[in-house]
């Protein structure tokens, strides 16, 4: 009865990992590269962490626009990241998933620009003119980097990439946190 009951176990873990390869398999390629289980969840992780970040994105996309008293100038800056932001992520996640440049991108597409600007919003006219100069000097310099890094991007400049990296890894751990 024991033998009976292993055997039945056995089958049913065998037929259960068969069924999620050939779920996780896609059709019609057979190369090994596509058939090994840990190939597949670390493109599934990538997959999702860029849903994130484009989530993130158009969330404060929708969040600047439904403020009323918003300056169009601080607008206009901030879809100018966002914008960068979109076009330099997925590049780079693609050719230098392991880059720091990478990581540091998508720490700001994901949390950085979005917290700033949702503590920005959350204040009250007369809180957002005090911190209104500090407020557009971080925009300036999250305009700057996510305008230089798609320039590294698209120019492929491998060997700005650490220097690049370097720069955002202490100006915003220190300016914005990590």
């Amino acid at each position: 009865m024991t033998i009976t009951i292993i055997l039945i176990v056995a089958v049913i873990v065998v037929a259960g990992a068969f069924l999620i390869l050939k779920m996780t398999t896609k059709p019609g390629k057979t190369s090994e590269k596509d058939t090994t289980i840990s190939s597949v969840p670390e493109k599934k992780s990538s997959e999702t962490e860029f849903e994130k970040i484009m989530g993130t994105l158009l969330q404060l996309n929708i969040l600047i626009r439904t403020d009323a008293r918003l300056e169009s100038e601080i607008l206009n800056s901030i879809e100018s990241i966002i914008d960068d932001l979109k076009a330099t992520i997925p590049p780079m996640m693609e050719k230098y998933p392991g880059e720091t440049l990478t990581y540091e991108l998508k720490k700001i597409g994901s949390a950085h620009l979005y917290n700033n600007v949702k503590e920005f919003l959350d204040l009250s006219d007369e809180s957002r003119t005090n911190q209104l100069t500090i407020f557009k000097n971080t925009l300036a310099s999250l305009n700057e980097v996510s305008a230089r890094a798609r320039n590294i991007a698209e120019k492929n400049e491998t060997q700005e990439f650490k220097t690049m990296a370097t720069f955002l890894k202490t100006k915003f751990q220190t300016d914005i946190g990590s």
